[in-house]
């Protein structure tokens, strides 16, 4: 890895509204309609007008369910005024304003007189860039992650079928790896950004990115965030991207994901201060590794129970070393 930048990437904003409001703004705006609700009574709409400015508008309307009004913002983008596609957000107070009174310009621009206080933050993408040097690093640092062993109520995501080409959607999956827990209120994604801009976006860039994106939504903001107003609480997320990204990758035993060579990982358990007994399981675990298909069928092949798997993976991280080599 040549070096790496952190930061806050997406939030969203959500306002929960009356009927008549969202059906003034879809009156005065251009609005695609997205869905329209498993029984057709509750269209979902969108404005696209901003989203190359950073901010995408999405609109509920319901006559059973409450209606709601959700601002998509991509920070970095809305403060630039044009699409800034790998930079990062860095957010403290003066920045935030800023946010603030560009979006207060768009409500107004599109007929929404409701404060802006009033809004609820309902999505923070926690975000990190790691550049590498060649495209093929990123891919293999990519691969390793799929390898991860499981984490308890996360099940794999993977994407949805793209419109026209299955094409698209296999080179999503292989050029990407999110998990996400049973309430969804956390998701963890990896993903090849670079492949991201040039396939969904048409644009080319020449760095290698590997892009680490810890998603928390409304019910894990208010876990962790003690503020009640969305400013504070995305001052106190942004000062803690690198935080939660340590804290949700030592859940995974991935933080140490560069791969050295089974020879090196195998003279650095010899070398460590485990007993003999141990350092005979990690070097089972590092020989079966090398080349697996998971880590969970590493622990499968190796038979060894799950809670004591977690144990030894957790000396390979007491160690600096990761599991996979090559």
């Amino acid at each position: 890895m040549i070096t790496n930048e952190s930061g806050i990437h997406t939030f969203a904003l959500k306002l929960q509204c009356k009927y008549s409001e969202i059906q003034n703004i879809i009156e005065q705006n251009e609005c695609i309609c997205t869905g329209k609700g498993k029984l057709g009574l509750s269209p979902y709409y969108q404005i696209p007008q901003f989203k190359d400015i950073g901010v995408e508008i999405q609109l509920g309307q319901s006559v059973t369910h409450p209606c709601w009004l959700i601002l998509i913002i991509n920070p970095s983008s809305l403060l630039a005024g044009t699409y800034k596609p790998t930079a990062l957000f860095q957010a403290d107070e003066k920045s935030v304003q800023q946010i603030k009174h560009r979006l207060r310009n768009i409500l107004d621009k599109i007929g929404v007189d409701r404060r802006l206080k009033e809004f609820k933050l309902s999505r923070c993408d926690l975000t990190c860039n790691l550049y590498y040097e060649h495209r093929a690093d990123v891919q293999n640092r990519l691969d390793i992650f799929k390898k991860s062993f499981p984490i308890p109520h996360y099940n794999t995501v993977k994407f949805g079928k793209y419109e026209n080409s299955d094409e698209k959607f296999e080179g999503a999956n292989k050029h990407s790896w999110t998990i996400e827990n049973k309430s969804k209120s956390c998701a963890f994604s990896v993903y090849d950004k670079s492949y991201e801009l040039e396939k969904r976006h048409d644009i080319k860039i020449d760095e290698h990115i590997l892009r680490l994106e810890l998603r928390f939504g409304r019910s894990k903001i208010t876990k962790l965030i003690t503020s009640k107003d969305w400013e504070s609480q995305l001052v106190e997320l942004g000062s803690q991207v690198e935080k939660q990204q340590h804290k949700f990758l030592h859940r995974l035993h991935m933080m140490h994901f560069d791969p050295v060579s089974l020879l090196k990982l195998l003279d650095r358990i010899n070398a460590s201060k485990y007993r003999e007994k141990t350092k005979k399981k990690l070097r089972r675990i590092a020989k079966k590794a090398n080349g697996c298909v998971s880590l969970a069928a590493v622990q499968k092949d190796c038979r060894i129970k799950k809670s004591d798997f977690i144990k030894l993976l957790g000396k390979f991280e007491e160690m600096g070393m990761g599991i996979i080599s090559y």
